[in-house]
C-alpha cells in the first residue's frame, strides 16, 4: 500500500535586490501526492472579510508583521495598542501604550468606542455609502493581558465583535494564548463566533492534531508560510511580500502617543506626520511596480472599490489628476 505523502514545489521569482526596488516575486506550487489527498487553501483575504480576527502564535512567529500587512489590506489609519513595543516595532504606524502606558490604551479605547457609535448612528441615518473610505484598523498586541489592565477593554472588545465590520472599524488582536477565558470571552460564544482565529507555527500544528489530520499536520510542517485559519489550512504571504512596503517605512519619531489631555488619539489628518511617511513610500513603490498595484494590493482596494482607493491614493500621495 502506497504511503500518503506530498511535496510542495516552490519557486520563488527575484530579480531585484534587496536594497532597491521589488518585481512581483511569482509564488507557484504543485501537491504531488500518491493518494487521493491534496490540501487547498482558502484565500486568507476573502475569509475574513466578514469577521474580526484573532491572530494567535508563539513569539516570533511574525503575528506583527502578518498583523501590520493585513492592516495595509484594509486601508485607512492604523492604531496599535502595544505597551513593550520599541520604536521600530511598528513602522510608519500610530502606536499607544509603549512603556506600559495602560491609562493611554484605556483613553484610546474609550474614544474608540465613541467613534464606533458615531459610524453605526451614520450608517443608521444615511446607509452603508455613507461609511466609504473610512476604513480603520485597530491592532492590539497580547490583548489578554489588556482585558485584565483596561477597564475599556472587554466593552470594546465585545462592542466591536458585535458591530465593528459594518461600521468599518476591522479588530486584529494578537497573543500566544490560544485559551478562550484568556481572551476574556469565557462564556460568550456568540462573541468568539465573530472572529476567524488565524493559527501560526507550533500552535497551529497543535490544532491541527486536535483535528486528527495527519497530512495537514504534516503541511503545516513543511513551510513557515502553512498556517491555520479556524480549521482551513492557509497559504500566508513570503516574509519578503509582507514587508515589501513596511521596509521602505522610518522608524516613527513618536514612541509614545499623547494622551488625550492634549491630542485626540482617534484623530488623523492627511498632513500628519504618519500620512506623510505612508504617501512618500506608496509613491515610490508606484514608481517601482505601478499605482494600480498599489491601490490594489497594498491599500486593498478592488472592484467596486477601486475608484475609492484611487482617490485616497492620490491623497496620500498629492499626485494630480
Amino acid at each position: 500500500m502506497a504511503s500518503k505523502s506530498y511535496d510542495k514545489l516552490i519557486t520563488v521569482y527575484d530579480r531585484l535586490p534587496y536594497d532597491g526596488g521589488f518585481d512581483d516575486i511569482g509564488l507557484s506550487y504543485v501537491d504531488v501526492h500518491d493518494g487521493d489527498f491534496a490540501i487547498s487553501p482558502v484565500d486568507l483575504l476573502t475569509e475574513i472579510q466578514s469577521k474580526q480576527l484573532m491572530i494567535i502564535g508563539a513569539t516570533g512567529s511574525g503575528k506583527s508583521t502578518l498583523a501590520q500587512w493585513l492592516s495595509y489590506q484594509v486601508g485607512g489609519p492604523v492604531i496599535v495598542y502595544e505597551c513593550e513595543g520599541s520604536p521600530d516595532s511598528w513602522r510608519g504606524l500610530q502606536v499607544v501604550g509603549q512603556a506600559e502606558d495602560f491609562d493611554s490604551i484605556n483613553q484610546s479605547m474609550a474614544a474608540d468606542l465613541k467613534d464606533l457609535t458615531h459610524q453605526i448612528e451614520i450608517r443608521a441615518e444615511r446607509g452603508d455609502a455613507a461609511l466609504a473610505r473610512s476604513d480603520r484598523v485597530l491592532i492590539a498586541e497580547e490583548f489578554p493581558e489588556l482585558v485584565q489592565k483596561c477597564s475599556n477593554a472587554s466593552e470594546w472588545l465585545e462592542r466591536h465583535a458585535r458591530r465593528g465590520r459594518k461600521a468599518r472599524r476591522f479588530l486584529i488582536l494578537l497573543s500566544q494564548y490560544d485559551q478562550v477565558a484568556a481572551w476574556g470571552l469565557e462564556g460568550k460564544s456568540g462573541i468568539a463566533a465573530n472572529f476567524s482565529k488565524l493559527r501560526l507555527g507550533k500552535l497551529a500544528v497543535k490544532h491541527a492534531l486536535k483535528l486528527k489530520d495527519d497530512q495537514l499536520v504534516e503541511w503545516l510542517k513543511s513551510d513557515s508560510t502553512h498556517a491555520l485559519l479556524d480549521d482551513d489550512p492557509v497559504q500566508l504571504p513570503t516574509y519578503r511580500e509582507l514587508t515589501q512596503v513596511t521596509r521602505q517605512l522610518p522608524i516613527s519619531t513618536r514612541e509614545i502617543a499623547e494622551t488625550a489631555a492634549g491630542t485626540d488619539l482617534n484623530q488623523f489628518s492627511e498632513s500628519s506626520e504618519d500620512s506623510e511617511i505612508l504617501g512618500k513610500a506608496l509613491a515610490e513603490l508606484a514608481q517601482t511596480k505601478s499605482p494600480t498595484y498599489v491601490i490594489k494590493n497594498v491599500l486593498g482596494y478592488t472592484g467596486s472599490r477601486y475608484q475609492d482607493g484611487k482617490k485616497y491614493f492620490q491623497e496620500l500621495t498629492r499626485e494630480k489628476e
